[in-house]
């Protein structure tokens, strides 16, 4: 009786986990940056509606999107192009070696998922056919530059 307990919870962990090493690594086979069971079990909608992380103000680098172009209420039809420009403060350039990019509440690294398909410049980058499922998302990039000064930005979008 003990044994059929721990097994339900364990099994659901064991999803998760088996989901994130998914995660951590390459992309599904579909070519999807993020499955429809990603955004199910990792909370994609959740985190959409999280509040943004507040950080300090300083000189510090900035991202840009530039594709989709940010609004409330932001809704678009997949695949769509996504566009960053990275912009560094005159003291350190951009390090596109610390490049990354968290999916939704719990913060999956789908990095690799990225720039498996496009290039990272000091300049930032442009994907031309992001496949995101319907639903609401959150995205978390960060960059630094060459004195280790953290840039984070959200891009929130709904797909229909």
């Amino acid at each position: 009786m003990m044994r059929k307990r721990i097994s339900g919870f364990v099994a659901p962990l064991l999803t998760t986990w088996a989901l994130s090493v998914n995660a951590q690594g390459s992309a599904p086979a579909e070519g999807w940056l993020i499955t429809p069971a990603e955004a199910i079990a990792f909370k994609g909608e959740e985190g959409f509606n999280a509040p943004p992380a507040l950080r300090p103000r300083a000189a510090m680098p900035l991202i840009n999107i530039l594709k989709p172009e940010p609004a409330p209420g932001l809704k678009v039809k997949a695949p769509f192009a996504i566009a960053v420009q990275f912009v560094g403060q005159a003291d350190a350039p951009i390090d596109p070696a610390t490049f990354q990019v968290f999916y939704g509440a719990l913060k999956i690294d789908i990095t690799g998922r990225i720039t498996r398909f496009v290039k990272v410049t000091k300049d930032g980058f442009s994907l031309a056919n992001a496949q995101i499922p319907a639903g609401k998302h959150r995205l978390t990039l960060q960059v630094q530059d060459e004195k280790q000064r953290l840039a984070e930005r959200e891009l929130r979008v709904e797909v229909e």
